[in-house]
This record gives C-alpha cells, structure tokens and sequence, in this order.
C-alpha cells in the first residue's frame, strides 16, 4: 500500500508568520500546504505562498482554493508561474467553482461549464503561452512550464469533470469509508471517460484534524468545526453525495446557518451555538464523524486506517483558525499522530 501523505491549508494570515509556521511544518515531515483564497477575510495568498516558497526547500505549496471568478485566467498563471520561478516543481493551482472567496465580492459560484473552461486556459496559458477563452484569444509568452491543476470537489458532476480535466482533485465530501471509496468511483469514471486513469490522479481528502490524549477533547472540538465543510457540501444540495435520507433535510438547514462572515475565524460562543445547532437537529455525531478525524490518538489513527483502507492516499487538515492556533494544531498533530503512527 502506498505511505500516505498530510498536507495542510489555513487561511493566510501575516506572511512572515505563516512561512514560518510553514517551515516548521515541513521539518516535521509534511508535504503539502495551501492557502485559501478570500481576500474580503483574510490576506493576500499569492503574498503569502511567495513568502512560504521563500521559507521553504521540499513541500509542495498552492491555492486551496482559489476560483475562476475574481482573477482572469492570464493573472492566474501569471502568478503561478511566477511563483514557480521561486519553488521550482513544487507549486500548484487548487482551483473550485468559488464559494466565501466569491460570495464576499457580490458574486454566486461559476458554473462547472465555466469552471471547465477557465481550468483549461490556465493549462494551455502555461504551455502553449495562448488560449481561448470565452471567444478571445488571451496569451501569456513568457511562462512555457507544466503546473498541476487540483479541482475542488463537492458533488458528483464535480468529481465526474475533476477526473476528466483535471491533474488532481480536492474532495470535500468527507472521509469516512463509504464516502472515500464512493468519491473515488465517481473520479474514475470521469477519468475513464477522458482515456485516464484514477492512478494518474493526485486525490486528496479533506477533513478537520483534531487529536488530544484526553477522551472526549478533540471530539468536542471537531463537532463545531463540521459545519464548515457541511456549509460547502450542502451549497447545491446533498443528493448523490451519499447522504442517508435521514439526514438530508438537516444537513441543508446546517449548511443555511453557517456564517461566512466569520469563516476561518470562528468566536467560541459561535462554536459553541454551532454545536448547539447540530444538536437541536440531531447530526451532531453524524457530520462530526464524516468531516473530522477527532479524537484521542489511537481512535484517530484507526479513523485515518479505515480510509486509507477504502482507498485514500492522500489526507489535508482544514485548520480554520487564526496564528498561532495554526501552529499548535499542526504540531500537536504531528507529535500525537504523525512521528508514533506513520514514523514523520
């Protein structure tokens, strides 16, 4: 079985503290980190990934995610092939239909249509150094590289496109078992329809991480954060996305009192009224168990076993949190879970 990987993405706080949080990650065994994309909440993160590739030797850094809406294609090469003359092969695009990045700038998610369409100008902008794109054709000479572009998923018609145009996909239906092995057959089949393979697929599953050696403590914490991911899920709907009838009506009505305002930098009374909500509506285990791998670190470690086990090579911790909390979350999780359990 191929060794998994553990990647990161948080949302981009003062440059100089981020890469150095992410230099630190790396020394302790990481691969991956990505910065979200929502400059009405958070900073800048093409600022922000300069500085990290700046601070960094080995992992691979990238949006996650960034959308087709608030920046033409042309900028959006330009800046990854920019940012790939400082981290040379170690840069990505982490691009989704856009959801708090757009929804703060007056705008509603693209479509997949245009999703489609803006991923492959940025692929040909790169390599070929022109495309075309919504009937103009748009160039960028000066690039001429390779960049792998990862697509954010939430339903099954964005697993299907994801497995036929993309490089790799960012799955945010979450990562129990079921799930895990039910995004993969979706991914596969868009992939078979294009003449790919799953196997040439970079797939990642994203989730909340939280460990403690204190039973109950880091369940507590993962009910609250579930309804990010739950809030995204839910946006168009939660047929196909292998939800029981039982929890349908209630996972829309999670997703309708989530707060974009205050994504990415939840108040614990918030928190603690999310909880509330789940509760009152009966999904709190249900969302947490789905969204979350939460718990002491053996109870953990079985959870990241049983999806590894239904096909999951690749695992993101979603940190929605302000520095330092960053830094403590990914230490603690590489100290509990990582060094004991996978030898980081």
């Amino acid at each position: 079985m191929q060794a998994p990987r553990f990647g990161f993405s948080v949302s981009p706080g003062a440059a100089p503290g981020v890469a150095q949080e992410v230099a630190e990650a790396e020394a302790l065994g990481y691969d991956r980190v990505g910065i979200w994309d929502t400059p009405a909440l958070f900073r800048e993160p093409w600022i922000v990934l300069a500085t990290c590739a700046g601070a960094t030797q080995r992992m691979s850094l990238g949006t996650w995610v960034t959308n087709p809406l608030s920046r033409h294609p042309v900028v959006t090469a330009s800046a990854l092939a920019s940012l790939d003359d400082i981290a040379p092969g170690r840069v990505y695009l982490g691009i989704g239909s856009g959801d708090t990045g757009v929804s703060h700038l007056g705008m509603k998610a693209a479509p997949l249509a245009a999703l489609e369409t803006y991923v492959l100008a940025v692929r040909r902008l790169l390599e070929q150094g022109e495309a075309d794109y919504n009937g103009e054709t748009v160039r960028l000479r000066w690039a001429r590289r390779s960049i792998p572009i990862l697509m954010a998923a939430h339903g099954p018609r964005s697993l299907r496109l994801a497995g036929r145009v993309a490089d790799g996909v960012i799955c945010g239906l979450g990562v129990t078992p079921e799930v895990v092995a039910g995004c993969l057959a979706l991914i596969d089949e868009g992939a078979r329809s294009a003449g790919r393979r799953l196997e040439d697929l970079e797939v990642w599953f994203v989730a909340f991480w939280f460990v403690d050696e204190r039973p109950g403590v880091a369940q507590a914490q993962g009910a609250w954060a579930a309804t990010s991911l739950a809030s995204h899920f839910a946006r168009t709907g939660v047929e196909g996305k292998f939800v029981p009838d039982a929890y349908k009506d209630a996972i829309q009505e999670v997703g309708r009192h989530y707060d974009k305002i205050t994504h990415g930098a939840v108040p614990d009374e918030q928190k603690a009224e999310y909880v509330e909500f789940m509760a009152s509506l009966g999904v709190t285990d249900y969302l947490r168990r789905r969204f979350t791998f939460s718990g002491t670190p053996a109870e953990v470690h079985q959870q990241v076993q049983e999806a590894m086990d239904a096909g999951a090579t690749n695992f993101d911790g979603a940190i929605d949190a302000e520095l330092p909390e960053h830094w403590q979350r990914i230490s603690q999780w590489s100290r509990l879970v990582l060094q004991p359990y996978f030898g980081r």
